[in-house]
């Protein structure tokens, strides 16, 4: 599958080989992985990355990894995608991560729009979801903005690094997506 997404602000494209420095650098931050997960080894985020970059089939369950770029300098923002997560059921959960020198400035609830408008026309989609910390109100937040609501919360659900997190899962039908 090859993707190229347009927005105001941004391009969304397959992540390539060429992406690797950016893909790493951004797994191995801490701030950006500090409510997702524990930063993993190097070899395990390129095991992650190598199965990234491959084709990709909706109906496989993997994660669809696009590049964000700033349409204006093609500078590096971060990634985002989905990955199917009931198929009958047409739901798949979304995910991004962006760089902290790219955070605060719309690019992320941006890219989430036009994944969301993209993924429901190609896929017929019923429903997205998204997974953040309770603690994570930034991410919370860009999913509010792109019409997601808050369904519930688990409680100390995850744990990362000794310490645990609720997790708030927000829904957004694709019937009511703004």
């Amino acid at each position: 599958m090859q993707a190229m997404l347009y927005a105001d602000k941004v391009v969304l494209r397959n992540l390539t080989l060429a992406d690797w420095d950016d893909f790493l650098s951004l797994h191995l931050d801490t701030s950006v992985q500090q409510y997702i997960r524990p930063v993993e080894s190097e070899d395990n985020i390129k095991a992650i990355f190598a199965q990234r970059i491959e084709p990709w089939a909706f109906e496989a369950g993997e994660w669809l990894s696009l590049v964000i770029e700033r349409l204006d300098t093609h500078e590096f923002v971060g990634l985002i995608g989905f990955r199917c997560d009931d198929l009958l059921l047409k739901r798949a959960e979304v995910g991004y991560l962006i760089a902290p020198s790219q955070q605060g400035m719309g690019f992320a609830t941006e890219s989430l729009r036009a994944v969301i408008d993209w993924g429901s026309l190609q896929y017929n989609m019923h429903k997205f979801f998204g997974i953040c910390a309770s603690e994570n109100i930034a991410s919370q937040r860009v999913l509010e903005k792109v019409g997601f609501i808050l369904e519930g919360t688990l409680r100390q659900h995850s744990c990362i690094n000794g310490t645990w997190f609720d997790d708030c899962y927000l829904g957004l039908l694709t019937s009511q997506r703004l």
